[in-house]
């Protein structure tokens, strides 16, 4: 068991997966109740990840996790406002970073070695009933590596859903014309199901396959393409994409 994988999974489920539009509209805006609201959440994601450890001490983790998660996020809303796309993809990058340290620190700090055995214990009780008796039996399935599950977890949250965020944000750097927000929220989905099946496609060592992938994205967009700064948009969105998921699936196939 791994107390850092695990708060990193929470992070990233809350920051990239479950933050609600509204939410990010009231933290954009400026408003308190949309960066308390979001802390609950990494909050409450975090005591769930880390219980495994025992309540009171998943709960301190939380609670510590969750009020630092506050703050860098207020310190990053006050550093961003009115700044341009540039400072503002650095300032995203500083804010994951500096949660990122904060998570290995806190880790180090409340890391006691095991998992609390009541809490272990009690999962091995309850996935032990033979339910089915085939998973029993001599021909059982293989014991699950959790530190992997973990790191597949971490890697898919950050280039698939992280990687939507960082996309938007260089895209905003970089061209000057932007396409309109319902375009932008299609550009978004569709690089979340590419990234996704690139990925994927990496680990089954079907690289070939991700051309294919690729093509028919562009054929899908063809027509629009004739606007030049959609196609600069496009290409940049696309490369960044591609490039995010060729190297999350290169890294898997590393640890895996």
């Amino acid at each position: 068991m791994n107390l850092f994988l695990l708060a990193l999974t929470a992070h990233l489920t809350g920051d990239f997966l479950l933050q609600s539009p509204q939410t990010v509209s009231a933290k954009n805006a400026g408003q308190l109740w949309g960066f308390i609201r979001h802390a609950l959440l990494i909050m409450v994601l975090t005591l769930l990840s880390t219980h495994f450890y025992g309540l009171k001490q998943a709960l301190a983790y939380a609670l510590l996790v969750g009020l630092t998660h506050l703050v860098v996020d207020g310190g990053k809303a006050l550093w961003e406002d009115g700044k341009a796309g540039g400072a503002k993809l650095l300032l995203f990058l500083g804010d994951q970073i500096i949660h990122l340290f904060l998570l290995v620190f806190f880790s180090r700090f409340f890391q006691s070695g095991e998992a609390d055995p009541r809490v272990t214990g009690f999962y091995q009780k309850l996935f032990s009933w033979p339910v089915v008796p085939a998973l029993s039996g001599p021909n059982r399935l293989p014991v699950i590596n959790f530190e992997k599950v973990l790191w597949v977890s971490v890697t898919y949250l950050s280039a698939v859903f992280g990687g939507a965020v960082l996309t938007t944000k260089i895209l905003c750097w970089l061209t000057d014309n932007p396409p309109e927000e319902r375009t932008q929220r299609l550009s978004s989905a569709i690089g979340v199901m590419e990234r996704l099946i690139l990925i994927t496609l990496v680990i089954a060592d079907a690289v070939s396959a991700m051309g294919f992938v690729l093509a028919a994205k562009s054929l899908a967009r063809y027509k629009e393409l004739n606007d030049r700064d959609f196609a600069e948009y496009y290409l940049v969105g696309t490369l960044t994409s591609f490039c995010l998921a060729l190297f999350a699936g290169l890294w898997l196939k590393m640890i895996l």
